[in-house]
């Protein structure tokens, strides 16, 4: 029987949304079983427990990676150590034989995308992800802001003729993939990632991209294989605000047909605050878009 995770990281300021998670992953019926695993990046022993109680296994970082500027970001953004562990999932979870990670601000509204990924991963060794390219994404259609932004990221961390070489590839979003555990991406991307964290200089956005970065390289320059989820699978609020479904009480696509989403990712600012909603019915309400179940 294949052995499946689930895998996100939290610290305290993060409770609210890491709890959402949890919650949505506990109350839903899932067709494939799986554990979930918790990195502690700041928990305060009251967040442990209530992680535990949602029935999670919390594991602190191993700190598997060091670079010159690692004192700097564990002192000024400690939550950092969630993406330095990510190419680690199999020396930290040991004995899985398939690994999804889902950052704390991502939730499942319906177990399509999960059941979906972990179930394919298991058998292929292609890596389950989404791109952030989709036709409702409409930054993407409005100019070329979030192309510049790309290039900038590949620019600070990356020599020049890697640059050249990848971009403008749809970038692969890391907030939500499946893995298998004996897939040869795990050590290319840590690799790489590492390389780049030497190269990096102090505390800013461009590195705290690294990770994510590091492993569009690794697909793309060495040829792995590679499944495209669909933007469902993981829905970019900061591209696309959903609209609400009075009927089915359930976040769709802004477009027809209108889709149910399965995994929202919170990539907007204020992601603990109500938002302005328009519903399919053509009204407006304001709600939350983290899990309030």
């Amino acid at each position: 029987m294949t052995r499946s995770i689930v895998v996100t990281a939290a610290n305290d300021l993060y409770l609210p949304l890491v709890a959402g998670l949890l919650r949505s992953l506990r109350t839903q019926r899932f067709s494939v079983p799986f554990d979930i695993g918790v990195l502690d990046v700041g928990l305060g022993n009251e967040a442990r427990a209530e992680i535990a109680a949602l029935g999670a296994t919390v594991v602190a970082p191993s700190a598997l990676l060091d670079y010159p500027t690692r004192a700097a970001w564990e002192a000024q953004r400690p939550a950092y150590r969630a993406q330095t562990e990510r190419p680690f999932l199999r020396d930290i979870f040991p004995g899985y034989d398939v690994y999804m990670w889902m950052d704390a601000d991502t939730w499942a509204q319906t177990p399509d995308a999960v059941e979906t990924m972990l179930a394919s991963a298991a058998q292929s060794d292609a890596l389950h992800i989404c791109s952030e390219i989709d036709r409702d994404y409409t930054p993407y259609f409005l100019g070329s802001q979030p192309w510049e932004y790309h290039l900038k990221w590949y620019r600070d961390n990356f020599p020049a003729e890697t640059v050249a070489a990848i971009f403008p590839r749809p970038m692969l979003n890391s907030g939500v993939f499946a893995l298998r555990a004996d897939a040869p991406h795990w050590g290319i991307w840590a690799k790489i990632y590492a390389e780049c964290l030497q190269r990096a200089g102090g505390v800013s956005d461009a590195q705290f991209m690294c990770d994510q970065l590091s492993l569009n390289v690794a697909v793309y320059m060495n040829g792995l294989p590679l499944a495209v989820m669909p933007a469902e699978h993981n829905w970019l609020t900061i591209y696309a605000l959903p609209l609400w479904n009075e009927a089915s009480g359930l976040f769709v696509r802004p477009t027809p047909p209108r889709t149910t989403i399965s995994v929202l990712h919170l990539t907007h600012k204020g992601k603990l605050q109500p938002q302005n909603i328009a519903t399919v019915g053509g009204e407006k309400i304001v709600r939350p878009l983290m899990n309030s179940i």
